[in-house]
């Protein structure tokens, strides 16, 4: 656990101080005003279930349970100034974090926030609009982070290196503050308060002791980054899947006529948390909008910009610390932000207009766009155009499990509740796999899209089904004459079994081939087709790309196995070159697939798993450095042919390369289970180093393509795209041809 969080999670000693308490408990309606309401929220908060009212408004009358109203942004704890008899803090609403800021950039930090408190509301009028970057953003290290329900210990914030760590809110927050001197009180009065505290700081203990190594680097990007603040629904690129097509974007240029997403965003691992909107539950952009053309629908649970009504004036975007607004340009051709087709559809729905009786004085130079989800369809064009699944929408609480549903339900029942652990509790906390291994959402999780899931396995499955039954007619006539198909329907009609006998076979140009070959060229005119069908809106209002591109992958793949039996492996003469055009397309639609998984999954995101592996190796090393060192010579070994490869080899050797590393893959695993039976080292780690140390192998691949990746996608394409319509042109004058001859 860190220096600073060694007491931030232990019970203060202000619990074990029984000094008798002051006189003077008064009713809660003497209190003042403002007293009242603190007393009236504070009544309602269940860690102060069963404090008689009198004690609590005294205690409140007194200063010694404090509620406190604060704006997103400003430190709560004071690392200077913290006493001894340790306050306790507890989160009535919003959030609190913990950074460790360097003292310059805290210093400054907090003169600023000194000086706003002392302005007046006119002066604060006159500040400008735009607010100093999010704290978040200033600390050099985020190391936790607080909710609703959560209670911490004011005096745990101390210096950490060189760095200076204070508590912060990250959004508009509620917080009752709790002498030493009450909680001793109450502590003495009544146990079950010290009860629902020592529960509280256990559970804060633990979620604490888990925040370490990899860890606490998603840790910190969840608050750096405002995911800890984030709507219900977070967009997603698994860099694992993206094929780095653009056609999200260009799906969503082409509904809005600007985007609204970019890529390219914030990485962790293999997930890129694009530039859109989030939906926060702090909404920064929606405040100085002075003509409310920026607003929360609780109904849609949106952030909506009233196009109709938008100065341009910018200051939503300029505030949004997340790049997710951007204002487009709607007069100057010349502009680089300028879009003639978000132009055109903003004036075909006449929210260009001004003067009297519009939203606008003047004719606007700009207008601000974001992302809405696309609130108004039934479908989120940029997920339902990816072909992939690649880009998905998350709950980023679930996703970064920041803390467990046990907490939650303790938090929110004041600690008072015996709840046991759910089957759903017992997940991992921080799970590092998603970040390291990928997400492996394929249905575009919590996003609007066409589903239709079922639609793709049922093409393979009757795509296969005939396939296979063809086949077994085939083998039958070959091999079992008599239990085929064609030699029943003989006899049924009549034939002599003899006859019947000699007229079963199977040779190109019966009717079961010729069969085969008019279902295999229809399958495989679908897989020609399907750039042409995903760049069609008709075809994307009825199922999303990834179900286009399943039925590509199918016609594809069942087509050619139609025309393997049409063919009869008959290539002896000219007619062949429709088949042999199909091996290539095959081929290529191959090794296309193999890239298509590789490349995105090697080049991209692999920053976090190679530093929780080599923290994992340096952990071992303290007490098994020979199982380290079998590890580390073989890596050794491997990262110096890979450069070697990547410093001379060109694309085609290269990509004979990664080919041949997945055809070794086997073999080392035995070589590597051989050599670590004489590591001295526990069954479980010599099984976590093998496993490590194949990982490692993979993610070194990495140096090799680098730079070259869209290369080799881009050479690819060059082979199969072509060649697929050569295909397809070669197999509709064979089908002519044959026509015409038989005729």
């Amino acid at each position: 656990m860190p220096y600073a969080f060694r007491q931030l999670a232990e019970p203060t000693d202000a619990m074990h101080d029984h000094r008798p308490a002051e006189a003077g408990a008064r009713d809660s309606g003497m209190l003042p005003p403002d007293a009242r309401e603190s007393y009236e929220r504070l009544r309602r908060v269940n860690l102060f279930d069963g404090i008689p009212n009198d004690e609590l408004s005294a205690a409140i009358a007194s200063g010694a349970i404090r509620r406190r109203i604060l704006r997103r942004d400003v430190f709560v704890a004071d690392p200077v100034a913290a006493p001894r008899d340790a306050e306790l803090i507890y989160v009535i609403d919003g959030q609190l974090a913990v950074g460790a800021f360097d003292p310059g950039d805290f210093a400054d930090r907090k003169a600023y926030q000194d000086r706003y408190d002392r302005m007046s509301e006119a002066e604060r009028r006159e500040e400008s609009a735009l607010a100093p970057p999010p704290l978040a953003r200033v600390a050099r290290k985020n190391l936790a982070v607080f909710f609703p329900g959560d209670v911490f210990n004011a005096a745990a914030v101390a210096a950490q290196r060189d760095l200076t760590v204070a508590f912060f809110t990250t959004a508009p927050s509620e917080i009752a503050v709790i002498s030493g001197h009450a909680i001793s009180e109450l502590v003495l009065r009544y146990p079950f308060f010290e009860r629902r505290l020592r529960r509280a700081v256990e559970v804060g203990r633990e979620r604490l002791a888990n925040v370490t190594g990899v860890k606490q680097e998603i840790l910190d990007f969840f608050v750096r980054q405002g995911l800890s603040v984030s709507g219900e629904r977070v967009r997603v690129r698994q860099l694992d899947l993206c094929i780095d097509c653009k056609q999200c974007e260009d799906a969503c240029e082409e509904r809005y006529g600007a985007r609204r997403l970019t890529l390219g965003g914030y990485h962790l691992g293999m997930l890129d948390f694009i530039y859109t909107c989030r939906t926060c539950t702090d909404q920064r952009c929606v405040d100085p909008c002075e003509y409310d053309s920026i607003q929360y629908d609780p109904d849609a649970r949106e952030v909506v910009i009233n196009e109709a009504t938008c100065t341009g004036c910018t200051l939503c975007a300029q505030l949004c610390p997340y790049g997710a607004i951007e204002m487009v340009d709607v007069e100057d051709p010349e502009h680089p932000n300028y879009r003639e087709a978000f132009r055109i559809r903003l004036d075909a729905d006449g929210k260009l207009k001004f003067g009297p009786g519009t939203g606008r004085v003047a004719r606007p130079r700009r207008v601000a766009n974001k992302c809405d989800h696309c609130a108004t369809y039934s479908d989120q064009a940029c997920v339902t155009a990816c072909p992939t699944g690649s880009l998905i929408e998350v709950n980023a609480y679930d996703l970064f499990r920041e803390r467990s549903e046990l907490a939650r339900v303790l938090a929110r029942a004041g600690y008072d509740a015996e709840v046991k652990p759910s089957r759903r509790d017992r997940r991992e906390l921080l799970p590092v796999a998603p970040f390291i291994e990928g997400a492996h959402v394929h249905d575009g999780g919590l996003a609007k899209i066409k589903r239709f899931r079922v639609g793709a396995a049922i093409a393979w499955v009757l795509g296969l089904t005939a396939f296979f039954v063809c086949l077994a007619e085939i083998l039958l006539r070959l091999y079992a004459p008599t239990k085929s198909f064609q030699y029943w329907f003989l006899v049924k009609t009549g034939e002599p079994e003899t006859i019947a006998r000699l007229q079963v076979g199977f040779r190109a140009g019966d009717t079961l081939a010729v069969w085969c070959g008019y279902i295999g060229t229809f399958l495989l005119l679908i897989s020609v087709l399907y750039p042409v069908v995903r760049r069609i809106n008709s075809f994307r209002l009825v199922a999303n790309a990834k179900l286009w591109f399943d039925f590509h992958m199918m016609a594809g793949t069942v087509g050619p196995m139609f025309i393997v039996l049409h063919s009869a492996l008959k290539l002896d003469n000219w007619v062949s070159a429709a088949f042999w055009s199909m091996v290539i397309v095959v081929i290529s639609g191959i090794v296309g697939r193999y890239l298509y998984t590789q490349v995105p999954d090697l080049v991209n995101g692999r920053e976090l798993e190679e530093l929780d592996h080599r923290r994992a190796f340096n952990r071992y090393r303290r007490q098994y450095p020979d199982a380290v060192q079998l590890c580390e010579r073989e890596l050794a070994a491997h990262e110096q042919k890979a450069q070697h490869i990547a410093a001379r080899a060109g694309l085609v050797r290269t990509l004979l390369w990664i080919l041949s590393e997945d055809m070794k893959r086997p073999a080392r695993w035995l070589r590597r289970r051989v050599r670590f039976r004489a590591a001295a080292a526990p069954r479980g780690v010599v099984r976590d180093l093998r496993v490590r140390t194949g990982r490692m192998l993979l993610i070194d691949r990495r140096r090799v393509l680098g730079e070259r990746a869209q290369l080799v996608l881009h050479s690819w394409k060059k082979v199969h795209v072509p060649f697929s319509f050569i295909m397809a042109a070669i197999s509709v004058v064979h089908i002519w041809l044959a026509f015409q001859y038989s005729m």
